[in-house]
C-alpha cells in the first residue's frame, strides 16, 4: 500500500546532494547519513546514467566530509562493487543494514520479495569477508500470515547461520485492504511474540561475541549529543554505542576510542 500512496520514486539531483553535503560540512558536521526510500535505486528515475554507487564516489571526490554512513539498502542493491568501495574507503562507515524480513523462501514469496535467502546470504558473507569488523544488521518480521512452525524454523536456522551484529525484530501488523490482512491463515499474536523472542535469543550470543571482540581495539567514533545520558557517549563506525565515562569531549567530534570493557550490552572506553 505504501508505494501506491507515496507515488513514483524521485531522486534528488546529484549536484543537489553534493551541495547539501558541502553545506553541512561547512556547518561543521562530521558524519552524514545518506537515507531514502529504496536508496539503492537512486538515479533510476533520471535521464542520465547515475547510480547510488556513482553518487557515493562523487561525494567522496567532491566533498571533504569526514564520514558517510549508508542507511538501509535492499539486498539486491548491495553489489560487489559497493562492498569493495566500502571495504577500501575509510570515510565510509563500516556498517550495512540490509532488510531480510524472512529467511524462509516460501514466506519471501508470499511477501512478494524479489530475492532468495541464498542471494541474501551471499551478500552478507561477502561483507564479512571483506570487512571482518563491520556492523551488519537487518529487519526481521515474524508471524506473517501463513507462516508455519516449519517456516519459522527455516527462518531461525537461516539467521543463526549468518554473522549479524544486530537485528530489528517485529511481529507482522495487519494493514487494512492489503492481501495479507485478508489472508485466512493469520498467526496468533502470542505465537508471533514467542517467535520474536526465539529470534532475539539466537542473536544474543552473536551480539555479545561481537562486542567482546572490540575490547582492546581502537574504533573510529563520533561523539553524541545526549544531555540526559549522564556520561559521554559515541557511535562507532561499525554502529556500536560506546560510553566514555567522565569524558569532556564535545559532541560531533570524530575521534579514536580505545575500548576497555563490555557491560550490559554496551562498550566502555576512552579517547585514544
Amino acid at each position: 500500500m505504501i508505494p501506491s500512496v507515496r507515488g513514483r520514486s524521485r531522486s534528488l539531483a546529484p549536484e543537489k546532494v553534493v551541495e547539501q553535503v558541502l553545506e553541512l560540512e561547512r556547518c561543521g558536521y562530521k558524519e552524514i547519513v545518506l537515507s531514502g526510500i529504496n536508496l539503492g535505486s537512486y538515479g533510476r528515475d533520471m535521464d542520465r546514467r547515475i547510480t547510488f554507487l556513482a553518487l557515493l564516489e562523487k561525494l567522496l571526490d567532491e566533498t571533504g566530509i569526514a564520514r558517510l554512513r549508508i542507511s538501509s539498502l535492499e539486498p539486491m542493491d548491495v553489489s560487489p562493487a559497493l562492498i569493495r568501495l566500502a571495504a577500501g574507503e575509510p570515510r565510509l562507515a563500516q556498517h550495512f543494514h540490509i532488510p531480510l524480513q524472512s529467511g524462509c523462501s516460501r514466506i519471501l514469496r508470499l511477501m512478494n520479495r524479489r530475492y532468495w535467502p541464498s542471494q541474501y546470504a551471499e551478500r552478507i558473507l561477502a561483507i564479512r569477508e571483506q570487512m571482518p569488523n563491520a556492523g551488519i544488521g537487518a529487519d526481521v518480521m515474524v508471524g506473517f500470515p501463513g507462516e508455519t512452525g516449519q517456516d519459522h524454523a527455516a527462518n531461525a536456522s537461516f539467521i543463526e547461520s549468518l554473522p549479524f551484529t544486530y537485528l530489528h525484530i517485529f511481529p507482522y501488523s495487519a494493514r487494512p485492504h492489503t492481501p495479507a490482512a485478508s489472508a485466512r491463515q493469520q498467526v496468533n499474536g502470542r505465537v508471533a511474540h514467542e517467535r520474536a523472542q526465539e529470534i532475539r535469543a539466537l542473536l544474543a550470543p552473536k551480539r555479545q561475541a561481537f562486542l567482546e571482540a572490540q575490547v582492546g581495539c581502537k574504533l573510529s567514533a563520533i561523539t553524541l549529543d545526549e544531555p540526559n545520558a549522564g556520561e559521554g557517549g559515541a557511535l562507532s563506525s561499525n554502529y556500536l554505542k560506546i560510553v566514555l565515562p567522565g569524558s569532556s569531549v564535545p559532541p560531533n567530534t570524530l575521534l579514536e576510542v580505545s575500548v576497555g570493557r563490555v557491560h550490559e550490552g554496551l562498550l566502555f572506553g576512552f579517547p585514544a
